[in-house]
């Protein structure tokens, strides 16, 4: 190790984009076999190599959660297309039921220090623990830039496939400024999220952020545990590819993209019963969104998190990381047939207070001849 000691005092600082790609599901993948989650980590190396390949950049690392690229610093939009790519491809794996997995991407530009191990140059330094922060605040399907990537890109290089349709272009792939909690930073972070798709994804429920220019908010203590988020019931009222509408049966009208689609990988055909949560529209004139959406009617395998005399609950979390309880009827004498941590196939029904998931039956087996 003598050799990185000596590169370490007298260090080279070089100019690079530093991208972290991070799976936001990792964790979840690896407790199944390793027949579901190795060839999906294999798809996934796969799919950001070939784009960062394709964009000019270089391969750094691969970490156990994701990858570290790095992009010279005349390449920023060509590093951001690059991480637009891997979204959506991400997000047609999902659609034509290949692969199923999320991941938030950080991009960072600055100066960093090289060095070698032997066998490939790495990096370390401030913008590459700001590229990790950004991946690690934000939601699945997310792409944060700080500002020093803006400013090393040409936005009228930087499309994507949601964009060339509504004829998005330059700064209109740019969301406002706004600050990321530093943590172990001495400043707060600015950043800036890539609109590539219908509707921003914004930070992780556990992040505060907040707009560049305006005060921060006063943050009120709850007391107590959060109260539980009452469900609401409408129907599809039209259906894109990826996205589409809902109407409430008091009347209004929610966005739902199809990440908020909770537990499974059906798409929503116009005239579709839906049970979800509501949360408020990020920005004028839009319209609030529906979050951990259930298809009324339709079958999914959930793990029972609690168990009671008769039912037990799941705790539903979309791909974003909204999360509502699912109650579940067990049946009678429930607690000696069921237990905590076990998988049951459900069908959605619903009841007065919304939707249900009842056990479907295992099919009788037929006898051998």
């Amino acid at each position: 190790m003598d050799s990185l000691r000596e590169a370490f005092t007298s260090p080279q600082h070089v100019g690079k984009l530093v991208m972290h790609v991070t799976l936001t599901d990792a964790a979840a993948m690896k407790k199944l076999s390793d027949a579901h989650w190795l060839p999906t980590m294999g798809w996934f190396y796969d799919q950001v190599g070939d784009a960062v390949a394709g964009q000019g950049g270089v391969i750094c690392k691969f970490l156990n959660d994701g990858i570290v690229a790095t992009f010279s610093l005349d390449l920023g939009a060509e590093a951001i297309n690059a991480a637009i790519q891997v979204q959506e491809r991400i997000a047609d794996a999902q659609r034509e039921n290949t692969y199923r997995c999320n991941c938030a991407i950080g991009i960072g530009a600055g100066k960093v220090v090289e060095f070698s191990n032997g066998v490939y140059a790495d990096y370390i330094g401030t913008v590459v623990d700001r590229s990790a922060r950004l991946a690690n605040a934000a939601n699945a399907g997310a792409i944060f830039v700080d500002t020093g990537t803006v400013d090393a890109s040409n936005m009228m290089r930087v499309f994507s496939n949601y964009g060339n349709v509504i004829n998005r272009e330059g700064g209109q792939y740019l969301a406002q400024i706004e600050e990321l909690p530093a943590t172990d930073f001495p400043e707060r972070i600015k950043y800036r999220e890539i609109l590539w798709a219908a509707q921003p994804f914004s930070v992780r429920a556990r992040e505060v952020t907040k707009i560049v220019d305006h005060p921060a908010p006063q943050i009120q203590q709850v007391q107590g545990p959060p109260q539980r988020r009452e469900w609401l019931r409408g129907t599809v009222t039209r259906w894109a590819e990826d996205h589409g509408f809902i109407t409430a049966v008091d009347g209004t009208t929610y966005f739902l993209h199809c990440s908020h689609i909770a537990g499974q990988n059906t798409k929503p055909a116009t005239g579709t019963t839906v049970f979800f949560l509501k949360e408020e529209a990020r920005g004028d004139g839009k319209h609030a969104r529906a979050v951990c959406v259930l298809l009324f009617g339709s079958e999914l395998t959930v793990t029972v998190d609690r168990v009671c005399s008769t039912y037990g609950f799941h705790q539903l979390t979309d791909s974003r990381g909204f999360s509502q309880g699912l109650f579940i009827h067990l049946g009678a004498d429930a607690q000696t047939r069921f237990r905590t941590g076990q998988q049951v196939y459900v069908q959605i029904e619903q009841n007065s207070r919304g939707p249900v998931g009842a056990i479907v039956p295992a099919e009788p087996q037929a006898l051998s001849a």
